[in-house]
């Protein structure tokens, strides 16, 4: 399924979770910027194309226990997720779009989750602040107003 972001959507939300991305997507959307899972090795998604982001969570690709971080080196993960989120928030700033390749990025939270939970949860938070910061007030709120 092929995805074209239209100006109307992105004034309503800037940060965009997607089950389903295609590489046509990618390609007919290059002002997007498509945030994958990925390494401190590299991306595991076999595409290439400049407006691919990797936010790293976890050391290599690949499912044994040694490939995944660890909550005794949080500060050291922190770090790395900052220095991602960063340039995510730039293009933000500049009244960019991103995508968050939801499947691939949340499969890996069930080992995040077992491996590293505090490190999962800044995660967690730190994208949260994102959507709450460059989205209409309330929009990613479940808890309805009163």
């Amino acid at each position: 399924m092929v995805h074209q972001v239209s100006k109307e959507r992105v004034r309503i939300v800037p940060i965009i979770a997607l089950s389903d991305v295609s590489k046509r997507d990618i390609i007919v959307n290059l002002a997007v910027m498509f945030v994958v899972p990925s390494t401190d090795k590299g991306n595991f998604n076999s595409i290439r194309a400049s407006n691919i982001v990797g936010l790293r969570v976890k050391l290599a690709p690949s499912h044994e226990p040694e490939a995944y971080w660890k909550d005794d080196t949080y500060e050291v993960n922190l770090q790395k997720i900052d220095e991602d989120l960063k340039v995510i928030e730039q293009h933000l700033s500049n009244n960019g779009v991103v995508v968050l390749y939801e499947i691939d990025i949340f499969s890996e939270i069930t080992s995040l989750e077992r491996y590293a939970p505090k490190t999962l949860d800044y995660l967690f938070k730190a994208v949260q602040n994102l959507k709450d910061k460059y989205s209409p007030k309330g929009f990613y709120n479940d808890k309805k107003e009163t």
